[in-house]
């Protein structure tokens, strides 16, 4: 009877991690800065587990292309590395203003990538010192266990490790919500709501990097100075 306690609990520590995992499945509800209303859209929201901090390597994209970055919100794992590229005819110039993590990629031409690593948890705000349209944002998560909403507002978590976590969802419009969630072979199911703290003319009425306004827009060809 010893022997087989033993092998039996070899045998489960050498399961493979996903025999065990489960799945978050849910719906965030993003309402209006007066909080009356839902958004006619509740896509752009980011769904991640909080208090397991697992860094990753790689590089993530944001593409510029038709003055517009893509996408307009972008998770990235805390430890990966966001490239910047140019798909447009003209130059860009990425910057953020993060209190504590800003940084100026400079202007650079078509075809050309500019690439930042980021190490503070959360959303950085992405903009283009050239265009004031081109705003996104970059939501940096602490493991890989995240999701973003569809239109609906649903998401879904994959093959998270059994136990009982904190729950957070972040919108573009600064709405965010959290929740405990106890994670278990079967699929946890769960409901967030958020109200958003700004309107969409106050996110595009934003400064350039020195902070002052925007002049009439001038778009910049790879020859021109």
């Amino acid at each position: 009877m010893r022997r087989f306690v033993v092998f039996a609990t070899v045998f489960v520590l050498c399961l493979p991690m996903g025999v065990w995992a489960g799945d978050i499945a849910g719906h965030v509800a993003v309402l209006d800065k007066s909080g009356r209303k839902a958004l006619k859209s509740s896509a752009h929201a980011v769904v991640y587990l909080d208090g397991m901090t697992v860094p990753a390597q790689g590089t993530v994209t944001m593409d510029q292309r038709d003055k517009a970055f893509i996408p307009r919100l972008l998770p990235v794992i805390l430890g990966q590395t966001v490239r910047f590229t140019n798909s447009d005819a003209l130059q860009h110039n990425v910057f953020s203003p993060h209190p504590q993590e800003p940084f100026d990629l400079g202007r650079y031409r078509s075809g050309d990538t500019r690439e930042v690593t980021l190490k503070e948890v959360g959303p950085h705000t992405v903009y283009c010192n050239i265009h004031q349209q081109m705003i996104a944002e970059v939501f940096v998560v602490p493991n890989r266990y995240f999701a973003t909403t569809d239109d609906d507002g649903r998401f879904r978590i994959a093959d998270v490790p059994p136990g009982e976590y904190t729950l957070k969802a972040w919108h573009v419009l600064g709405g965010s919500d959290s929740q405990g969630v106890r994670v278990t072979p079967e699929q946890a199911t769960v409901a967030l709501r958020m109200r958003s703290t700004k309107l969409l003319k106050e996110v595009t009425r934003h400064k350039n990097k020195e902070g002052k306004s925007y002049l009439p827009e001038v778009d910049v060809g790879d020859y021109d100075n």
